[in-house]
């Protein structure tokens, strides 16, 4: 696959599973797309299990494109 064939990414996960992908936000929580984790409110949880936003770990990776 060339590097053009590939999306790149970026999102916060929880150790639950859930994950924020600022590039699409969260409807449901009223974060519309586009909006940086940083924006987020400090006394975010998570919608899943409640954690706390400091739990949240930043990854990057890229997919193949559909």
């Amino acid at each position: 696959m060339t590097a053009s064939e590939w999306k790149k990414v970026h999102l916060y996960q929880c150790p639950c599973g859930y994950a924020y992908e600022p590039d699409k936000g969260d409807e449901k929580k009223g974060w519309k797309p586009g909006t940086p984790f940083e924006k987020l409110p400090d006394q975010l949880t998570c919608p899943s299990c409640q954690r706390a936003k400091m739990h949240f770990r930043e990854k990057s990776f890229s997919v193949p494109l559909k």
